[in-house]
């Protein structure tokens, strides 16, 4: 009996041991299937930001600054690089903006190796129309279909950035006694014709006769210009 009973123990732990052996070697694939399903370990960038917008203040339109040079941000995706590789960007078409901005890029862009980011700058066209109102719009992505760019697809949900250019001019110094009502059209005149911003023009009768007359004389040849309601801007008349 003892005899009979020592084998049915020795038989159990036999098909134990083999059924620890079966499970592990289940789980070891199961983890070698996932680890190739989720990552195969080539370089891929992935942008870092979800949107970006781009101002271009009164004081940009004075000096005449006809675009901006903005820092972005890609994150490297899986190991360090062993070497310096480039990089490089485009904008995607969309034809649902109705207003297109205009972004300039480096011919391509150099990730440094053992680094996990990479700041780099583009260019942003000030946008064409005088006003506040309504945005200039790209999708900027990496350029895939450039021989130069050496990474490959990242994160779908990384691949766009949504970019925003629009005039962000209303001061919080406007002076609605000396100049009347405050509208974009009406500073954007009076830049034009002072060539300043609101802190460097001078108040006083002197420039608010010198303003009226210089509208009077602008609409002998265009059509008046309208304020965000769609009425005629109104400077007021100085005897």
């Amino acid at each position: 009996m003892i005899k009979h009973m020592d084998m049915f123990l020795i038989k159990m732990k036999k098909y134990r041991f083999l059924l620890l052996l079966f499970v592990l070697g289940f789980i070891y694939m199961g983890c070698e299937e996932n680890d190739i399903d989720v990552y195969d370990e080539t370089p891929r960038l992935n942008l870092y930001y979800g949107n970006v917008a781009v101002h271009f203040r009164d004081s940009d339109y004075v000096k005449g600054n006809m675009e901006k040079e903005w820092s972005l941000r890609v994150n490297l995706q899986g190991y360090h690089l062993t070497e310096d590789k480039n990089f490089c960007m485009t904008v995607r078409s969309n034809d649902a903006y109705s207003l297109k901005a205009n972004v300039s890029f480096a011919d391509s862009y150099v990730f440094p190796k053992d680094s996990i980011y990479r700041i780099f700058t583009i260019n942003v066209s000030r946008p064409e129309n005088l006003t506040t109102t309504k945005a200039y719009q790209a999708d900027i992505c990496f350029d895939l279909d450039n021989p130069l760019h050496q990474f490959d697809p990242g994160r779908e949900d990384k691949e766009v950035l949504p970019l925003e250019v629009y005039y962000v001019i209303r001061r919080t110094n406007w002076n609605e006694w000396q100049w009347g009502e405050y509208s974009d059209a009406k500073y954007f005149f009076m830049m034009d014709h002072f060539k300043a911003t609101i802190d460097d023009i001078p108040e006083g009768d002197e420039t608010q006769k010198e303003i009226y007359d210089a509208y009077e004389e602008y609409k002998k040849n265009n059509p008046p210009l309208l304020d965000d309601k769609g009425n005629e801007i109104v400077f007021k008349k100085v005897e």
